[in-house]
């Protein structure tokens, strides 16, 4: 059932959230992606970046690439705000993804210009793609991991109804070293 459902997918594959919409990366993007991915702020706690161009540009092809995959393993959708209402949308100042296993299990992960922390677009971004695993891609249980010092990414998490079930030690290479990460989960209700 799983398959079936994938391949009924509108394309473009866009979500509306009250302040959001999340649509497909295209290449047009590149420079907003860059300008967002090359902040050391945004890439302290994650495994890769800061981006040099070559690299957002490498990420802007990864996102295309797994459009095209059958069956699709992974949605990665650019955040962007509607622009004062001329229907107008702006350009991206984050990601948010849901990577899936095929056997009912998913993983949400997230990041968002420095310049718009605090204002809960996280936390938006991050439930909207929860909703769309559970109820669109039916899946069984989603999971996301942070680094213990983010309580940023921590709040996220739990602010989306996800509960904390695990510390992982030595789990992710950040910068040539091992660090631990929390380990959230949440499932259908």
């Amino acid at each position: 059932m799983r398959q079936n459902r994938h391949m009924l997918l509108p394309e473009p594959l866009v979500l509306d959230t009250p302040r959001l919409t999340l649509r497909p990366y295209t290449s047009g993007d590149l420079a907003a992606v860059h300008g967002f991915a090359s902040d050391r702020r945004l890439t302290e706690y994650v495994e890769w970046g800061p981006n040099t161009f070559q690299d957002s540009r490498d990420f802007l092809a990864a996102c295309r690439a797994e459009e095209q995959q059958d069956p699709r393993r992974a949605y990665t959708f650019a955040l962007t705000v509607p622009d004062g209402g001329a229907g107008v949308r702006s350009g991206p100042f984050g990601s948010v993804g849901l990577t899936v296993d095929g056997a009912g299990a998913g993983e949400v992960g997230y990041v968002l210009a420095a310049e718009r922390w605090g204002q809960g677009y996280a936390t938006e971004a991050a439930a909207a793609v929860v909703g769309f695993g559970f109820t669109v891609l039916d899946l069984d249980r989603i999971t996301a991991t942070c680094r213990p010092g983010n309580t940023a990414s921590s709040r996220v998490l739990e602010e989306t109804g996800m509960v904390l079930e695990a510390r992982l030690p030595a789990h992710k290479l950040i910068r040539g070293r091992r660090e631990d990460s929390l380990l959230y989960a949440i499932s259908p209700s």
